[in-house]
């Protein structure tokens, strides 16, 4: 075995010597102007043959040399704190200079990018997955919670027949387990965790991006199914004005209006406001409720942003009210009806402020700075038939972040400290329950870079919590590029989640059950696990990818909850039994020629915990689920067309043995189809669309448990598992002054 092993690395090293003697060499400077004018070398910037994929470093005077195997090539240097530059050669030469700082080049082309819509970076170390504007409008996209409807990594789910909320599943675990931010601020969590996907427009985000899995240490310890980050729409970048309005046909209309404008080479502003209202109710499954509520919801947004030589700030404003009324038919708070009627109500106020300011310093180009703030104010006020529940969180967060290399651009280290203050007061019926939770931590993250092929990051952070004590959550993430149009990346790391368990499943409320939880509830504590591998191609000069991902996540201590016990009760306790997630997603996307793209992902969840005693499969996870998405955009990107189908496996569902016989449910539902599709036309100033969610009139039957009888002790409008109002058609347009381009 040792002679086959000294043999094979024998015949690559000829086979590399080879392949060298065949290429030619060329080389140059990469220089930066200082204040006076004087050229300076840029050491380790990072010089790539487009063709090749081959990567080389400057020396520490600016100097390099790289081997060309193919003419022409086009060589792309990057440094930090320089734009990305590209430079064509035609030839073999030396003595090259590539300055930088003048953004000017000997030989130089103009490189336009565009909006790839979906795609996974082969350079970042954590899988990220990025979703542009391109695939958001592939749908109404009209709120956070309908921005996944053409993602394979993200699945959606409605929470109960009464309330329209929606939740997330990652790795086939429930949405509280996935961190919610944007641009690295805090946006989901505490008391807007049941009902705050909806609090975001989809007009406002530029881009989503999706990481599975732990992520980095500096965004908190509460990672553990994933992170996903927004970007907003940028001052700088955005449109001057933009106006987006849509209609469905369950009454539900919206409008969606921002400004932006450039005030200075340094200071930027704009203006977010978005208002929604359902005017009317609908009862498509004829069982005597609304299938979504009616009410209005609005959101506005202010934010500043400054760029200065040394310093950036940005900072601004968000506000969101919602009122809203479910229940029967016939149900209107302040009204005295001729028989009891059952109702509910959920209004929302949420407040907050935000800023972000970075230094950057002369003596150090490498090093910066960033403190991140949030003072944040939410109120919840929910009735569910003879159920009240109250809540209010008053919370700040900071979080310091500095950034350096240790040497050279191999090593980079990011460390700081973080600060969390959450204060809660919340009412269930007539129990009170006050909580301040001060959680102040420290951080650390070491990253090795080899050439961009190989990154390993090292992290460890320390969590004080004033209830529970110390946190202590370790990460390790690597990527190796096996060649320069694959990955391979391998995750493992530690979080922490503490439970709200009246905000968390606050629309499991939406039922009869008597809620027991226990007193004692502690951090829930996960560990997860991961391994990604992703391949590009092309085909017909056109990307194609192929991923694979699979991941483990085990809990040392979970919080459950608990229905199979009586269905008439939901039990909220601790368990440290056995409570595990095994997901495994393959994704394909072809794009066998330019305007078209065919996606299809399969994807197994084994979600498992002790219910009642017994390892089952979580109730409400389907074992299997199958996603199809076709676009296709003309040459003249005047038409857009989009068709996706989700199949959706079989779930377990909550014992129901104890019921009545007209009361019981089977224990497992049916496997379904999802139709969406959408078309779109576009002019230069204004585009319009038409679309149709469930087309195929998917309809849970008798999805309320005891609907004609609300009050009574079987009452229960949590047990969803497919939609209940039926398919729905909605239009709409887009209409944008674009600003002038300096």
């Amino acid at each position: 075995m040792k002679h086959i092993v000294k043999n094979a690395h024998v015949l690559m090293f000829y086979m590399m010597l080879s392949v060298v003697c065949q290429a030619q060499e060329i080389s140059g400077r990469i220089i930066s102007k200082n204040i006076d004018g004087q050229e300076e070398g840029i050491p380790a910037a990072k010089i790539t043959s487009s063709r090749t994929g081959e990567i080389v470093l400057s020396d520490s005077e600016g100097n390099f040399g790289i081997h060309i195997h193919d003419f022409p090539d086009t060589l792309l240097v990057k440094s930090v704190g320089y734009d990305l530059m590209a430079f064509a050669v035609t030839e073999p030469k030396s003595g090259l200079t590539i300055d930088l700082t003048s953004k000017n080049m000997l030989e130089g082309v103009v490189v336009y990018g565009e909006d790839l819509g979906k795609h996974i970076d082969l350079i970042d170390p954590f899988n990220v997955e990025k979703i542009g504007q391109d695939e958001l409008r592939k749908a109404a996209c009209c709120n956070l919670s309908e921005s996944f409807e053409t993602n394979a990594s993200v699945d959606v789910n409605i929470t109960d027949a009464v309330s329209g909320a929606k939740k997330i599943q990652m790795l086939g675990l429930d949405g509280i387990y996935t961190q919610f931010q944007w641009e690295n601020i805090p946006l989901i969590r505490g008391l807007s965790t049941s009902y705050g996907l909806s609090f975001t427009p989809g007009t406002w985000i530029e881009s989503i991006q999706i990481t599975k899995g732990t992520g980095s240490v500096i965004n908190g310890y509460e990672t553990m199914a994933g992170l996903i980050n927004l970007k907003l729409k940028q001052p700088k970048e955005s449109e001057k004005f933009y106006l987006n309005v849509y209609g469905n046909k369950f009454s539900r209309a919206e409008i969606n209006m921002h400004a932006a404008q450039k005030l200075s080479d340094k200071w930027a502003t704009m203006t977010f406001v978005h208002a929604s209202d359902q005017f009317l109710h609908t009862d498509n499954n004829k069982d005597g409720f609304r299938d979504n509520p009616i009410g209005f919801l609005g959101a506005v947004m202010h934010r500043w942003e400054y760029e200065g030589d040394n310093f950036e700030s940005r900072f601004g404003f968000k506000g969101t009210y919602s009122s809203k009324i479910g229940g029967q038919t016939g149900y209107l708070p302040g009204t005295i009806p001729d028989e009891p009627t059952w109702g509910a109500s959920f209004d929302t106020k949420h407040a907050e402020i935000f800023g972000k300011t970075g230094f950057f310093f002369k003596e150090r180009k490498h090093a910066s700075l960033g403190l991140i703030n949030q003072l944040k104010y939410h109120d919840m006020d929910n009735v569910l038939g003879n159920t009240h529940y109250h809540g209010t969180q008053k919370k700040y967060y900071f979080n310091g972040i500095y950034t350096d290399i240790l040497g050279n651009t191999n090593h980079t280290i990011k460390t700081g400290a973080s600060f969390i203050l959450d204060h809660y007061n919340q009412s269930y019926n007539d129990s009170t329950f006050l909580k301040t939770e001060i959680v102040p931590g420290v951080f650390a993250e070491y990253v090795y870079n080899r050439l961009d092929k190989l990154i390993l990051v090292f992290g460890a952070r320390g969590d004080y919590h004033n209830l529970y004590g110390p946190l202590v959550s370790p990460r390790f993430h690597a990527k190796w590029n096996v060649n320069p149009k694959s990955a391979l990346r391998l995750s493992v790391g530690r979080g922490f989640r503490v439970p709200n368990p009246y905000a968390d499943y606050a629309s499991l409320m939406a039922s009869n059950r008597q809620w027991i939880v226990d007193p004692n509830i502690q951090p829930e504590d996960a560990v997860s696990s991961g391994i990604t591998y992703v391949q590009k191609f092309l085909l017909n000069d056109q990307v194609s990818t192929i991923s694979v991902d699979y991941f483990y996540t085990f809990f040392l201590n979970q919080l459950i909850t608990d229905m199979d016990v009586d269905p008439q009760e939901l039990h909220i306790y601790n368990s440290t039994g056995q409570s595990y997630s095994h997901s495994l997603q393959v994704e394909l996307s072809l794009k066998p020629f330019k305007g078209f793209e065919f996606r299809s992902a399969f994807k197994f969840f084994d979600v498992r915990a002790e219910f009642n005693g017994q390892l089952q499969q979580k109730a409400f996870v389907p074992k299997f689920r199958v996603l199809l998405n076709s676009g296709y955009t003309t040459r003249n990107k005047k038409w857009n067309f989009d068709v996706t189908a989700n199949w959706v496996g079989k779930k377990r569902l909550p014992s129901t043995a104890q019921n009545p016989v007209w009361y019981r449910r089977n224990t497992e539902s049916i496997d379904y189809w999802l139709l969406n599709s959408q078309i779109s036309y576009n002019l230069k100033k204004i585009s319009f669309y038409i679309g149709g969610e469930n087309l195929l009139n998917v309809i849970q039957p008798n999805a309320i448990i005891a609907a004609d009888d609300p009050f009574g002790s079987y009452f229960d409008a949590t047990q969803i598992w497919a939609p209940i109002s039926g398919f729905n058609i909605y239009a709409g347009l887009h209409f944008s002054i674009k600003q002038k381009k300096h």
